[in-house]
């Protein structure tokens, strides 16, 4: 009997738009991490690792605010564009053009009371005031990515990802190898962004390309007051959202700077830069989880915005429970690897002394994994408009990682070195937020992570991970094939509590537009 073809519902078009998108920008973002560990890789040989652990403070440091505003200006044009076409791109270019001069001259103009002040290091304030110019071509390239967000041109975001990663680890290295040091490598960073916001600009002059010119003073007068009035509405959204990517960031990286604040009144400062190395690079590992979640949130924060802004609130807690447990199943399989395996996943990309971190890896790594579900969590409360609730979520986790790292410099790093007690300090910090922003998450959606499934993801993770430190030491090829068995084996088990069945990969298949359009019998 002839069957009429299943017409796909604007929800499933939605769903299969959105697991489309975090394909490509999840794709984009495994090539940014695959030339993003051919920095380390590299430099840890030509900088040695004080030099590279110099290189990582000053690379915190500009983190701390790129991806600040990186975040918040990919979500507030995003926004802005979503709501008001790609007219507001214009508008919102202005405003970011002031904001990159005013971040970049102010971190330039503190950069001695910041490096030779606070992180007591001589070497760092010409290398900040250089790395500053990265600070102001972020602010205007991510206003440029955030329009294509919000236009869902998932495709150039994640082009332009994939442009950017391979120019900076190109620049970074080439520079530090022609003898420039760490000076070389800040500076091909510098000369990277420049060339990717030149890049971004003509990709969207394209795009505008044939647009109807304005004329006439009326226009003029309206243009300017429409510019008063989006000025106002976008810093509403845009100021609230920059202060908590701030703060979030500065959970995410403020423990090495703690580290090379405070470690010198636990250990000799002359050896202070080569532990700190040590840290940036079990950092490198353990910010997995972090950065390949990103590509959710870069996804799930239009639908949920959209989605708030329609009231429809059915869809908006589906995609809340949709989004966490994909992203608790998948931060299970890393976290079987990482923290099963730290030191053979160490020695794919260091040389000794860099893999006696193994053990602040396997802590850090599980640390990083519960401030990625507060990342998604917090991400997506924002995106509901509660912007407030998200930045007070954040700085509590931000006070108990100060707190947990301070205490666990001068309690326990005397006994378990500076490396690891730093790794186990933000932990504690880490597992306190994730406590909060659930609470919170559950009473605002109506859920978080289920019970059943984190329970199961955990089962499974520490059967995965606790085989895997039962293993002997490997070598590299070894530590290769034992990562695909772990992973096979925390699949195994999900599979086994009934975590995974049939209906996921059904629920794939149809996301992928997969399934034929007519059935015969």
């Amino acid at each position: 009997m002839y069957k009429p073809p299943v017409r796909e519902t604007s929800s499933d078009a939605t769903a299969r738009e959105a697991a489309r998108g975090v394909l490509v920008i999840t794709s984009a973002k495994v090539w940014f991490l695959l030339t993003g560990f051919a920095q380390p890789l590299v430099l840890t040989r030509l900088l040695h690792t004080d030099g590279y652990g110099l290189y990582g403070v000053v690379l915190n440091v500009l983190s701390i605010v790129n991806n600040a505003v990186v975040a918040g200006s990919i979500q507030a044009m995003s926004r802005a564009v979503t709501e008001r076409g790609p007219g507001a791109l214009r508008q919102g270019l202005l405003l970011h053009g002031a904001l990159g001069v005013l971040l970049a001259g102010g971190l330039a103009a503190g950069s001695v009371a910041l490096g030779e002040g606070l992180l007591g290091d001589p070497q760092l304030p010409p290398l900040l005031r250089l790395g500053a110019l990265v600070v102001g071509n972020y602010c205007v390239y991510a206003a440029l990515v955030g329009a294509f967000n919000g236009r869902r041109r998932f495709v150039t975001q994640a082009g332009l990802d994939i442009t950017f990663a391979t120019l900076r680890t190109a620049l970074v290295l080439g520079l530090a190898a022609s003898g420039l040091g760490v000076a070389g490598a800040v500076g091909g960073f510098t000369a990277a962004s420049t060339v990717i916001l030149l890049v971004a600009l003509a990709l969207t002059l394209r795009e505008g390309r044939g647009a109807a010119p304005e004329e006439g003073a009326l226009v003029t007068a309206t243009r300017r007051l429409g510019f008063v009035e989006f000025s106002k509405s976008y810093a509403g959204f845009f100021l609230p959202v920059l202060v908590y990517q701030f703060v979030l960031n500065l959970v995410l990286q403020a423990d090495l700077l703690v580290l090379k604040a405070l470690g010198g009144r636990v250990m000799d400062p002359a050896g202070l830069n080569s532990q700190v190395g040590v840290y940036k690079a079990v950092q490198n590992f353990a910010f997995l989880p972090y950065q390949l979640l990103l590509s959710v949130t870069f996804v799930v924060f239009p639908l949920v915005s959209r989605a708030t802004l329609e009231g429809d609130r059915e869809t908006t807690r589906g995609f809340v429970r949709g989004a966490l447990r994909f992203s608790a199943l998948a931060l299970g399989a890393m976290l079987s690897v990482l923290a099963g395996l730290p030191r053979g996943v160490l020695r794919l990309a260091y040389r000794p002394p860099i893999d006696e971190g193994y053990t602040a890896l396997r802590a850090l790594s599980v640390a990083q994994g519960a401030f990625a579900l507060s990342v998604l969590g917090t991400t997506l409360v924002v995106a509901s408009g509660r912007t407030r609730a998200a930045t007070g979520l954040m700085a509590a986790m931000l006070t108990a990682v100060f707190a947990g790292d301070a205490l666990a410099l001068s309690a326990l790093a005397p006994r378990l070195g500076v490396v690891y007690g730093t790794a186990l300090g933000t932990l504690g910090g880490c597992l306190f937020g994730l406590l909060a922003v659930g609470l919170y998450v559950r009473s605002a959606f109506g859920g978080f992570v289920t019970a059943p499934t984190a329970l199961r993801v955990l089962l499974a993770t520490g059967v995965s991970a606790g085989l895997g430190a039962c293993l002997p030491p490997l070598g590299k090829a070894a530590t290769l094939g034992a990562s695909a068995a772990l992973v096979v084996v925390y699949l195994a088990a999900l599979a086994l509590t009934r975590e995974l069945g049939p209906t996921e990969l059904a629920t794939v298949k149809r996301l992928l537009g997969r399934r034929s359009a007519t059935r015969g019998g």
